[in-house]
C-alpha cells in the first residue's frame, strides 16, 4: 500500500473520532467561510506563485423564524453581513487586508485587520510559513434593542487584538497551528454580551491528485478548535475538478452545522455559494462571494 493510501486511511480514522467526540456549549458561532483556513490561519495564503494578488468581496445573509429572538432582544434574530479581502504574494512575503461589517440585531460591527507572512522552502519540497494579524474592532451597540438594563452601556466601543499562525506543507499535506483573539477583549465594558474569544486551531488536509493529467483533486479536511474551556472540530471534504469548479461539505460538530459549498474559476474571475443550516441554532445560511485573481 502506497504512502497516499495511509494518509488517507489516517484522515478517514480521524474523521470517525471527530464524529463521536462529546459536545459542550459555546457562546461564540464561528463563520462559514467556504471551508478556507486562511480567515483562521494568518500564515495561510490562497495566492501562488501563478497568481500574484487576489481581491474578493462576499455577503451573508441568515434567515430564522420571525418570532424567535434571544431572550435578551426586543426584535426576532437576524443578522446579515458583507466583506471584502485582499491577498498578495511578492517572494515569498505574503500580505493580506480585509473589511468585514456586522449588521447583527443589537449592535453594528466594523473589523479592519491587517496581516503579514514569510514562506519559507526548507529541501524545496518542504514549506514552512508564518504569519500575523492585527485586526481592530468598531463596535456601535444600540440599547433600544436589548431587554436587558443598559446604564452600562457604551454605545461605542473600540478593541484591538492579534491573529498569529504557522503551516506546514509537503507535497499535498498541510498543517497549520493558529490562535486568534490573542487579547481576547470584550465589549460593554467587559462584560459578556460581545466577546471577542480567543480560540486556538489545529488544521489537517491532503490534497489527492485522482489522475495523472491533475485534473480531479480530492481533498479531506480537519480542524481542531479550542476556546471558552472546550474543544470541538469539524471535518469535511472539497472535490476540484478540472481547476474550473469545485463541490465541497462540512460538518461542524459543535453547531450540528451542514455546510455545502460550490464555486466556479474561469480566467482569474472567482464566484463560490454557500448554503448551511443549524437546527441547534434555528437559523440558516446562504452566502456569495465573488473574487478575481491577477
Amino acid at each position: 500500500m502506497n504512502r497516499d493510501r495511509w494518509i488517507l486511511i489516517f484522515v478517514l480514522c480521524s474523521f470517525s473520532g471527530a464524529i463521536f467526540a462529546p459536545m459542550q456549549a459555546q457562546t461564540q458561532l464561528l463563520y462559514d467561510q467556504y471551508n478556507d483556513i486562511s480567515f483562521y490561519n494568518p500564515a495561510v495564503s490562497n495566492v501562488d506563485m501563478e497568481h500574484h494578488h487576489m481581491v474578493q468581496a462576499w455577503s451573508h445573509a441568515a434567515i430564522s423564524p420571525r418570532d424567535y429572538r434571544s431572550h435578551f432582544e426586543t426584535e426576532a434574530y437576524e443578522d446579515v453581513d458583507v466583506g471584502a479581502r485582499y491577498q498578495g504574494r511578492i517572494g515569498h512575503n505574503i500580505f493580506s487586508a480585509s473589511y468585514h461589517y456586522d449588521g447583527y440585531s443589537f449592535f453594528h460591527q466594523h473589523t479592519v485587520a491587517f496581516g503579514y507572512g514569510y514562506e519559507f522552502i526548507i529541501k524545496e519540497k518542504h514549506k514552512l510559513s508564518i504569519g500575523g494579524r492585527m485586526q481592530v474592532n468598531f463596535c456601535d451597540i444600540m440599547p433600544s434593542k436589548l431587554s436587558v438594563q443598559t446604564e452600562w452601556l457604551k454605545s461605542f466601543q473600540m478593541t484591538p487584538d492579534i491573529d498569529l499562525g504557522i503551516e506546514y506543507r509537503l507535497r499535498g499535506l498541510h498543517l497549520g497551528l493558529s490562535v486568534v483573539n490573542i487579547a481576547g477583549n470584550s465589549a460593554a465594558n467587559n462584560t459578556a454580551l460581545i466577546t471577542y474569544e480567543r480560540r486556538g486551531y489545529l488544521n489537517i488536509s491532503y490534497d489527492f491528485l485522482l489522475d495523472k493529467g491533475k485534473n480531479i483533486m480530492l481533498s479531506p479536511h480537519l480542524l481542531f478548535y479550542y476556546g471558552q474551556h472546550s474543544l470541538s472540530a469539524e471535518f469535511g471534504m472539497d472535490i476540484n475538478l478540472w481547476k474550473y469548479a469545485h463541490v465541497g461539505y462540512t460538518f461542524r460538530i459543535q453547531e450540528m452545522r451542514h455546510v455545502a459549498t460550490v464555486g466556479m474559476e474561469y480566467k482569474g474571475f472567482l464566484l463560490d455559494i454557500a448554503v448551511d443550516a443549524a437546527p441547534r441554532t434555528y437559523k440558516q445560511r446562504l452566502q456569495v462571494m465573488l473574487g478575481y485573481k491577477f
